[in-house]
């Protein structure tokens, strides 16, 4: 499976993974406040993309004894999800280098 490119959820919630481990609610708020708004995750949502992230080996469920009696389960990043994070940021920064020179010369496309 191909890792790129990344649903803006999914890059979101990498990206909010890498200040350090946090548990759905926090990802939920997180993903939020990072999109300003535009992406906005509900928990079955959440939940089912945290199940594949884990799948695919790019983040790891870390719940501590207290995590464990209030039933929050807490995520981290692992190296795998570094990787996939770093070629989509790559992966964006050379399309936005190649849209960029059209938006400055002020082209439309349209005659």
């Amino acid at each position: 499976m191909t890792d790129v490119p990344l649903a803006p959820r999914d890059l979101l919630i990498l990206s909010a993974l890498l200040e350090g481990e946090l548990h759905g609610y926090g990802l939920i708020k997180a993903v939020e406040a990072r999109s300003e708004g535009e992406v906005e995750l509900d928990p079955a949502n959440l939940y089912r993309a945290l199940r594949r992230m884990q799948r695919d080996g790019w983040i790891r469920e870390v719940t501590k004894a207290a995590d464990a009696e209030a039933r929050r389960r807490r995520y981290e990043i692992t190296a795998s999800g570094r990787t996939v994070l770093r070629r989509e940021v790559a992966r964006l920064d050379q399309l936005l280098q190649q849209v960029r020179p059209a938006l400055a010369a002020g082209r439309s496309g349209r005659r």
